[in-house]
């Protein structure tokens, strides 16, 4: 098969003909359609950073959507030909967590065909290779069926939408609710502003730089989004304006790659009671002072990824026609093409395009 490998840290990926991957007994082998390029892959392929990488040579990519062509023999209730997402989310299914369904809390964590925090897991990803490839293996828990008319466009986003409903969620953001993102023109953040929107919010709040990138979200749903350029000065008052003085009752927070001073200004513009979520990869830490939190009762938590019955959710958030992907842009590349993708996807261009190799 055709695959796209990373040699060397800061090189060039390199196509080239690989042996197809040896199942194991409860593994799947998909023929990939398409997988989604995330902007931290280009970090990824780049030296430094947090991320512990694959082995190299290695296949990155991950969210690949795609065909069954093969089961291992112990495989149930899957069938070959059918239309199907990987979940990039490796584990043990035996890890504690796992066993509780919070398989992202799991001390075995990695990221098919991205990245660990752990070095001890790295032979998760060189066992299970990632999506840049004309096939691609994964356990068969990691296997969400899809209905045979999803776009191949949608279901790559399906991981990063899901980091935001479970965000979302964990915000405890429900019908009527007023929603605070920041970050909001990035891959997650306008996935939350979707999501929200989904999820029945009554208003949401998007906080971001770029003006001409907040104007689009805005256009998806004017009567209910309001927009605030951090270029304009601090957002803590002008939030308490939006909400009648009483601050937001959730906040998620988005953001990557950037210090946390428009978190702290968001977080005191929570609503008494509310809860704040970091979703992001910000950098910097986060202060508040402690009559803050006592006089205020709001709930800081964090949230990583996804869970599997969440996908399947979503998937019928948009079968029943809450939930619209319809505003995102594709962007799509041969895997020839594959260097071309990851430059284009790690200049950061905006949350509403979509940018995948399609093979």
């Amino acid at each position: 098969m055709k695959a796209a490998r990373l040699f060397e840290l800061g090189k060039p990926l390199q196509v080239e003909e690989v042996a197809l991957p040896e199942l194991r007994d409860e593994d799947v082998l998909v023929e990939v359609k398409a997988t989604f390029i995330a902007p931290s892959m280009k970090d990824i392929t780049q030296p430094g950073g947090f991320f512990v990488r694959p082995t190299l040579p290695a296949i990155l990519g991950s969210d690949a959507v795609g065909n069954i062509s093969k089961l291992g023999k112990h495989v149930k209730g899957l069938k070959e030909g059918q239309k199907v997402w990987v979940n990039s989310l490796l584990y043990y299914p035996t890890d504690e967590f796992a066993l509780k369904g919070r398989e992202g809390l799991s001390e075995s964590m990695a990221f098919q065909g991205m990245f660990t925090f752990n070095p001890n897991n790295v032979h998760l990803m060189d066992e299970y290779q990632g999506g840049f490839a004309e096939y691609i293996k994964a356990p068969s828990n990691n296997i969400i069926p899809l209905p045979e008319n999803f776009p191949v466009e949608h279901a790559v986003r399906l991981g990063y939408l899901g980091t935001a409903f479970h965000a979302l969620k964990r915000a405890r953001v429900h019908y009527g609710s007023t929603v605070l993102i920041n970050g909001a023109t990035g891959t997650v953040g306008t996935s939350a502003v979707l999501l929200g929107l989904a999820m029945g919010a009554s208003k949401i709040i998007a906080i971001a730089n770029k003006k001409d990138r907040l104007e689009k979200i805005k256009q998806i749903e004017p009567a209910i989004i309001e927009t605030l350029s951090l270029q304009d000065g601090k957002v803590t008052g002008k939030i308490k304006e939006l909400t009648n003085g009483q601050g937001a009752e959730s906040f998620v927070d988005c953001l990557s790659y950037v210090d946390t001073s428009s978190t702290h200004q968001c977080l005191f513009a929570v609503k008494k009671g509310g809860t704040a979520v970091c979703i992001g990869g910000a950098t910097g830490n986060i202060t508040v002072p402690y009559a803050f939190l006592l006089g205020t009762e709001i709930n800081i938590t964090g949230s990583l990824y996804v869970h599997s019955h969440e996908v399947n959710e979503m998937i019928g958030m948009v079968n029943s026609g809450r939930l619209n992907l319809d505003f995102f842009d594709t962007k799509a590349f041969a895997l020839e093409e594959i260097n071309e993708a990851i430059e284009l996807a790690g200049s950061r261009i905006g949350g509403l395009n979509t940018v995948l190799v399609k093979m």
